[in-house]
């Protein structure tokens, strides 16, 4: 069974129309980038709409983890360097049975190798949460002090053909 893509299902949502699809379709041929961040870009969405139709589709929930505070025993659980290195943040735990539900939240959640390399750390089942990578920067170095990795640029400062004219050709 294929899954739907994320412009067919907006669409079917009606959080945007097919002329808007085609649009950021066209967008992102040019720019290159995730559909998502096209919709986006060209403002027929904000980000959290398009993120939890994101999760609607992989089947995880959106969080938006914002000022939420996290009890430091759930922060401890998993391992600085783990959660550094592969951006993802614990967000609480749920007792379940013989064994408990580690939710964390990743930008990815997709990624069964860190899903899997969390539960063999901890111990616990993981279930993943999507969240977006701005707010998971915010979250991993407001609570763990790591800072956010950079970031290549986009858009038309990314293009690698690019010429600077310099300050000769900006408005006069």
């Amino acid at each position: 069974m294929s899954r739907l893509r994320i412009g067919e299902m907006l669409v079917q949502l009606g959080r945007i129309d097919p002329r808007q699809l085609q649009a950021a379709l066209a967008h992102q041929r040019q720019w290159g980038g995730r559909l998502g961040g096209a919709i986006v870009s060209l403002g027929f969405l904000g980000e959290p709409a398009v993120l939890d139709a994101l999760g609607q589709q992989l089947g995880v929930p959106f969080v938006e983890i914002g000022d939420r505070v996290i009890p430091p025993k759930v922060l401890a659980i998993v391992p600085r360097k783990l959660a550094q290195s592969r951006r993802v943040l614990p967000l609480e735990i749920n007792a379940d049975g013989r064994r408990g539900v580690l939710v964390v939240a990743l930008g990815d959640p997709a990624d069964l190798g860190v899903i899997d390399e969390l539960a063999f750390v901890t111990g616990l089942r993981v279930q993943p949460a999507l969240a977006s990578e701005q707010d998971l920067d915010r979250a991993l170095q407001r609570h763990l002090g790591i800072p956010p990795p950079p970031r290549a640029p986009s858009g038309f400062g990314a293009r690698t053909d690019a010429i600077d004219l310099g300050p000769s050709f900006d408005n006069e």
